[in-house]
């Protein structure tokens, strides 16, 4: 989760600047601590702040009361965070975790838990534990018996590979938490071999080092790398109420075990 991305999308298209070369920047890894904001009916399940409002965050102007003020986490990591807390008992397992690209509000919730052997992993960022490509891993076969990988597939040219490898260090009924840019009215996902350059990026997919959109083919995808697939959809978990008060919108979650 790059916070200062939206800055630099202007530049990024104009000059094609490749992916390498902006996430090795490590001032885009760091954010503004606490925003002061009223208390009121908003509440974020992992800090468990109040708020009147959340902030704006995302290209193109960003979606309203979207980011915690408190620690950042976004509408999809609020939904993760509500999936595993209270509608699994994955966090409170002996269990060997690996963290993709990992986001600071989650992985200051994960890391500290006793029971967790917790590894993060990100080719870029300095804080990562294991600095590592998602389609090479550098792990054995079934090393981890629980997977979280959020909005990553999506920049990677070749995802049917990482989804792959994410099948091969799993224990066998180990689980994958899955997240991407997901479209449940696409009937297929839509990628374009085209999109050769940052600025058609932007303009096929919004984001400058996106190489697709999901559609309703995505869980045909993780099945053929051999997990059983359970499509998790916001407004099927929560209620109209409570996807207010945590500030959840529709989104989607793919809980994927091991064959």
């Amino acid at each position: 989760m790059l916070y200062q991305l939206n800055r630099e999308v202007t530049r990024i298209a104009s000059e094609n600047l490749s992916a390498r070369a902006v996430y090795r920047r490590k001032d885009l890894y760091s954010r503004r601590g606490p925003r002061p904001v009223a208390a009121g009916p908003l509440l974020c399940p992992l800090c468990g702040k109040t708020a009147a409002r959340f902030l704006p965050f995302g290209l193109k102007g960003g979606r309203r009361n979207a980011a915690c003020p408190t620690c950042g986490s976004l509408e999809r990591h609020r939904l993760l965070w509500v999936y595993l807390t209270r509608h699994t008992t994955l966090l409170r397992q002996l269990a060997s975790i690996l963290h993709v690209a990992p986001e600071p509000c989650l992985e200051s919730n994960l890391r500290p838990l006793p029971n967790l052997h917790y590894c993060s992993l990100d080719l870029y960022n300095p804080a990562a534990d294991v600095h590592a490509d998602l389609c090479r891993l550098p792990f054995p076969a079934a090393r981890f018996d629980l997977a979280i990988c959020s909005h990553v597939l999506e920049h990677l040219p070749n995802d049917r590979r990482a989804i792959g490898e994410l099948a091969r260090v799993l224990r066998r009924g180990g689980r994958a938490l899955i997240l991407v840019p997901f479209d449940r009215s696409l009937p297929a996902t839509l990628e374009d071999p085209g999109a050769a350059t940052a600025a058609q990026r932007l303009a096929r997919f919004g984001h400058p080092f996106h190489y697709r959109s999901y559609g309703a083919d995505f869980a045909e995808r993780l099945a053929a790398a051999g997990f059983a697939v359970s499509p998790i959809w916001s407004r099927r978990l929560l209620t109209p109420h409570k996807r207010r008060r945590l500030r959840i919108n529709d989104n989607h979650l793919f809980d994927c075990r091991r064959l």
